[in-house]
């Protein structure tokens, strides 16, 4: 070989710079490869569990569609009987005026017929889906229309429940029927844990919501409360410690302010009992609002 080819292949030959560089931009793309491929799998792991997740759902609301169907029959098949169990009590009524035991009898199985009968209801919203025709309400007119719905029950407990108007001179946007469902469910569980306890109290007020534009409606009782390891359990469906209740309302309720955009939250409290905090969609105040006394204080107490 010449000296003119060995200068040559010297001036060809990388120098040690060069292949620092090359190694270096080979680790770069290694790198950005690596970073890719990460990426990559892990989009693949989220969108599987989205898959997943829209599968479970889909299977559940399949399940919830047989459900539906069944509940729809059933509800048939009872709430037949049921009426005509309420006409015959009704008609009895008069005829019973005379026997204190006969009436007493009467009262329990119309009471009977109303657990029966908010079953079925409880049966056929679970497995519907929830349709929310959102509305401008004053809250105060929602609480008192569930407590018209429960005053008999209350009447028979010896829950005290109170309101207050100015307390309760909130503007929310719900379902109306929805929302008085959901307050009647809570009032009633109240009722029902304060059968045994003289100083039972339940009050409901409102306030702000931690979020803007929400408001939270607060109940607050001296029932006893929930157990700890049941805190985390009492919105599942069909979870219940009663022996008469079928684990759907609390479930229905949850349901109902997520189906709002809202949420419902539930502790033990320092008065003895359990407090629920749902939150709403607040609403615009009307330009003419609806009248009422405000700054009055009602109770609705056990006739003794």
């Amino acid at each position: 070989m010449t000296s003119q080819a060995v200068n040559a292949a010297a001036k060809t030959e990388p120098s040690r710079d060069d292949l620092l560089e090359i190694l270096l931009r080979y680790n770069e793309a290694t790198e950005r490869l690596r970073s890719s491929h990460e990426a990559l799998k892990g989009e693949v792991v989220r969108l599987r569990g989205e898959l997943e997740e829209k599968n479970r759902e889909l299977r559940r609301r399949q399940r919830l569609a047989m459900l539906g169907e069944m509940a729809a029959g059933m509800a048939h098949e009872i709430r037949n009987p049921l009426g005509g169990i309420m006409l015959c009590a009704d008609m009895l009524r008069d005829d019973m005026a005379g026997s204190r035991e006969a009436l007493d009898i009467l009262v329990r199985l119309e009471s009977g017929v109303r657990i029966l009968n908010r079953i079925v209801e409880d049966m056929l919203l679970f497995t519907r889906d929830l349709h929310v025709d959102a509305q401008p309400w004053l809250l105060a007119d929602l609480v008192r229309s569930a407590l018209d719905l429960a005053s008999h029950d209350v009447r028979r407990s010896s829950l005290r429940v109170l309101i207050s108007d100015w307390e309760l001179d909130h503007w929310v946007r719900a379902d109306g029927s929805l929302i008085i469902r959901s307050l009647l469910n809570l009032i009633l569980n109240a009722a029902q844990a304060g059968e045994t306890r003289p100083d039972a109290s339940l009050r409901i007020t409102a306030a702000p919501g931690h979020e803007s534009n929400q408001v939270a409606i607060i109940l607050e009782d001296t029932c006893g409360g929930i157990a700890a390891e049941d805190l985390d359990k009492i919105f599942d469906p069909f979870f219940t410690r009663r022996d008469k209740g079928t684990g759907l309302g609390l479930a229905i309720v949850h349901r109902t302010m997520e189906a709002h955009g809202g949420q419902i939250a539930a502790q033990n409290n320092r008065v003895g009992g359990a407090t629920f905090t749902l939150t709403l969609p607040e609403a615009q105040r009307p330009d003419a609002p609806a009248a009422g006394d405000a700054g009055s204080t009602h109770a609705v107490c056990k006739e003794r």
